[in-house]
C-alpha cells in the first residue's frame, strides 16, 4: 500500500513537472532508454503514446510533445531506438543479419518492441483500450525509417505475448516515412538525371560527411505540387533556405542529431538486400489475409507534411496507390487514412508540435466498427 501511495506521487508530481527518463531492461541484456511524461492526472482512459524516431535523429527531438500530452488525455514515451544514446548497440551479429537483409533482423525488433510494451503494462497499470476504441491502450508511432521498428510489433504474432497485448495494442501511425521504409522501388520513369539522392555517393565522400549534408536536405520545406501524377514532377533541391535547423543552437543540434549510431546502424536500411525485406514486411503488416489474426482491428494513420522531402512525399504517394489498389481487388487491407498537413515538413513534430499532436488524437479517437476492411 505505501508502495503505490509513493508511487502514485511520483506521477504526480511528474504530471506537473514535465517529463521523466527511464532505462528499460528488457530481455536478452537489451537495454532501452526513454522519456515518459507520465500518466495525465486523475485519469482512467489515458492513451499511451509510443514514439520511435528516424536515422539519425534521437528521441531527443520529440520531448517537447510532452507538454503537450496531458491536455490531450495522453501519455507520451520517446524511445531511442537501438545504438542511439542510452540504448544497447547492436551486436556485430545483428549488424551482419541488417546488411544481408535477414529478416532475423526485423524480427527481433518486433521481440523487443513487444518487450517494451510488457513491461508497460506490468509495471504501469495502464488502461486497456476502451470499448468504443476511442481510448486508452496503446497508439505506436514511426517516424521516418522508425517506421520499420513501429511496423515490425504487426508483423508476425508467432514473435510476440500477442493475447497479452491484443487488449491494449490500439493505432499505428506512421509518420513521414520514406518510400525506402516501405522498400518500394523508382518507377521505371524516373529521371535519374534530376532527382537529387542524399545517399549517393559519386566522390566516395565517407559516411560521416553524407550524414552532415543530409541534415539541411531533410530539415527544409519544399514548395511540392499539390497531386503529383509522376515522380519527376516533384522538388529535387538539395536543400532550400528555410530549414527546421536554421533554428538550432549547436547544443540542440548536439542533442538530437547522432550521426555515428546512423552511420552504423541505418546506411544498410536504405538499400538492397534490406530494402527487398522492408517490402516484404510492408505487405505483411498493411497488406495480408493474417490480419484476421494479429491486432484485427487496429487501423492505420499516415501522416506527410505537403512541405516535406522527395523521398517521404513520394512515400506517400505511392503507398496511398498501393492501398487503394489492393482495396480495388478486393484484398484484405489495414484501414488507412491519409493526413496531409499543410505547411509541414518532415519535422512537423518539431515546428508545429500542437497541431501535430492534435492531428494524432483526432485520427486515434475517431474509431468506427465498421472501419476495418473485411
Amino acid at each position: 500500500m505505501e508502495e503505490m501511495l509513493v508511487l502514485t506521487l511520483i506521477r504526480n508530481i511528474i504530471s506537473m513537472t514535465g517529463f521523466s527518463q527511464h532505462t528499460a531492461h528488457l530481455g536478452d541484456g537489451i537495454d532501452i532508454f526513454y522519456t515518459d511524461s507520465g500518466a495525465p492526472l486523475n485519469s482512467m482512459d489515458y492513451t499511451t503514446l509510443i514514439i520511435f524516431h528516424g536515422s539519425a535523429f534521437t528521441g531527443q527531438g520529440f520531448v517537447h510533445l510532452h507538454d503537450h500530452a496531458h491536455p490531450l488525455n495522453l501519455r507520451t514515451v520517446v524511445c531511442n531506438r537501438r545504438d542511439y544514446p542510452g540504448s544497447t548497440r547492436y551486436t556485430d551479429s545483428e549488424l551482419d543479419d541488417l546488411r544481408h537483409g535477414r529478416k532475423d533482423f526485423l524480427d527481433r525488433l518486433a521481440i523487443q518492441v513487444g518487450w517494451f510494451l510488457e513491461k508497460f503494462i506490468d509495471e504501469e497499470n495502464i488502461p486497456k483500450v476502451g470499448a468504443d476504441r476511442k481510448s486508452g491502450g496503446f497508439a505506436i508511432l514511426g517516424w521516418s525509417m522508425g517506421t520499420a521498428t513501429a511496423m515490425s510489433l504487426f508483423s508476425d504474432q508467432s514473435l510476440i505475448s500477442y493475447t497479452k497485448l491484443e487488449p491494449y495494442v490500439k493505432d499505428l501511425i506512421l509518420y513521414d516515412p520514406p518510400y525506402l521504409s516501405f522498400g518500394y522501388p523508382l518507377p521505371v520513369d524516373a529521371d535519374h538525371r534530376i532527382i537529387y539522392d542524399p545517399w549517393a555517393n559519386p566522390d566516395n565522400r565517407p559516411p560521416e560527411e553524407l550524414y552532415r549534408n543530409f541534415i539541411g536536405w531533410v530539415t527544409s520545406y519544399y514548395d511540392q505540387p499539390e497531386n503529383p501524377t509522376s515522380i519527376n514532377e516533384l522538388n529535387f533541391a538539395k536543400r532550400t533556405d528555410h530549414a527546421t535547423v536554421n533554428s538550432w543552437s549547436p547544443e540542440e543540434l548536439g542533442r538530437i542529431f547522432d550521426e555515428g549510431a546512423a552511420v552504423r546502424s541505418e546506411l544498410h536500411m536504405y538499400i538492397p538486400p534490406m530494402q527487398n525485406t522492408l517490402n516484404d514486411l510492408a505487405n505483411q503488416v498493411l497488406y495480408n489475409t493474417g490480419l484476421t489474426q494479429i491486432f484485427p482491428e487496429v487501423d492505420v494513420t499516415y501522416i506527410t507534411g505537403s512541405k516535406t522531402n522527395w523521398q517521404c512525399l513520394w512515400g506517400a504517394v505511392e503507398a496511398k496507390h498501393v492501398y487503394e489498389d489492393h482495396k480495388a481487388l478486393g484484398e484484405k487491407v489495414r484501414h488507412t487514412t491519409f493526413i496531409y498537413v499543410e505547411g509541414g515538413n518532415h519535422f512537423i513534430h518539431s515546428d508545429m508540435p500542437g497541431e501535430f499532436m492534435k492531428t494524432i488524437v483526432q485520427e486515434i479517437r475517431r474509431f468506427e466498427s465498421t472501419r476495418t476492411q473485411v
